[in-house]
């Protein structure tokens, strides 16, 4: 028997014991604050000129959160955004940093509580709380370490002060459940069944939210605005349900956008209608667990319910759908 050296011994067994450890650990939900390094930041450059302050935000601040704050995620204004966002900073600090030092006590009974329905929800990625520049108050985006689910303290502050925040982390918190499920299906039927459906099971854990804490007051009431000619809205978002144009996206989902004569995100609210019209026959978790494939008819199906459209409409979504399959 060849002799083994103690030293090397102890090293194998503890790579065999690294690779039996199990994967979750490192999977699990990690909160990394960045509020207080964007702060240190913008409070200790006000007097610096401004080229010199761009320079310096992209070396320290570019590279932190997975690159959310870096030129090449969005270049168009760059600079222009930053400088403003920075010097209005003062203007917001206190909410924003208020909302950081709140921020575990007000997640962590919304996390519980999810979890108590759905299991454990887990991420590869930290979830990064930082001052998003007016960007979002909460949602994914694809950086530079993968998906990652982010919160802005800065719009946190803006939006949802004063208010019940379960149904707003419950929506965010479905969407990192739903990671797993996600296809590369750009289209507009899938932002609004995946919009609609983390919407609807929002509601449906917090069933004493209101429109403001579904978020569907933002920027304006979408119910009653959708509801006065709900028709003519459901068939608006027919005719766009194979598009994966940003245009048409924007107009449906973005709050400083909208279709002429309706509101801005109003695909949330039909999305939601859509999603809850299928949950009269599926149990949350029987919804959550749908792949694209499944959930396609429901869409359809609660659409036609909702809304008899044009057949020119019809005939537009199936050359649409035809051309999609063949290519």
């Amino acid at each position: 028997m060849k002799f083994v050296p103690l030293k090397f011994w102890s090293a194998f067994v503890g790579v065999l014991l690294l690779l039996s450890a199990p994967a979750k650990a490192a999977d699990d939900l990690h909160i990394v604050d960045l509020t207080g390094e964007f702060d240190r930041f913008a409070m200790a450059t006000e007097g610096m000129p401004d080229g010199q302050r761009i320079r310096a935000f992209e070396k320290q601040i570019g590279r932190i959160g997975n690159g959310f704050y870096s030129r090449e995620r969005n270049p168009d204004g760059y600079d222009f955004r930053v400088l403003l966002q920075l010097k209005t900073y003062p203007q917001r600090r206190n909410a924003t940093l208020t909302v950081s030092r709140r921020f575990n006590e007000l997640f962590a009974p919304a996390r519980r509580n999810f979890e108590a329905v759905f299991g454990p929800v887990t991420s590869r990625q930290p979830i990064f709380l930082l001052d998003s520049m007016g960007e979002l108050d909460g949602g994914t985006r694809d950086l530079t370490g993968g998906l990652t689910l982010l919160f802005g303290a800065d719009v946190i502050a803006e939006v949802h002060k004063e208010k019940d925040m379960s149904a707003f982390f419950y929506h965010e918190l479905f969407h990192l459940y739903r990671k797993s499920r996600d296809t590369d299906c750009n289209a507009i039927w899938c932002s609004l069944w995946e919009e609609g459906l983390a919407t609807y099971v929002s509601s449906r854990l917090d069933p004493n939210a209101n429109d403001d804490e579904l978020i569907l007051n933002l920027p304006q009431p979408i119910r009653p605005a959708v509801e006065a000619n709900r028709g003519r809205a459901v068939c608006e978002v027919v005719r766009r349900l194979e598009s994966t144009t940003d245009r048409d996206f924007s107009a449906l989902f973005q709050g400083d956008d909208n279709l002429p004569g309706y509101p801005s995100r109003m695909g949330y609210y039909i999305g939601y209608l859509v999603a809850a019209d299928a949950g009269r026959r599926y149990n949350l978790h029987r919804l959550a667990d749908m792949s694209a494939v499944e959930a396609r008819p429901l869409v359809d199906a609660a659409l036609s319910r909702m809304a008899t459209c044009s057949t020119a409409t019809a005939e537009v979504r199936e050359r649409s759908r035809t051309r999609r399959i063949s290519s």
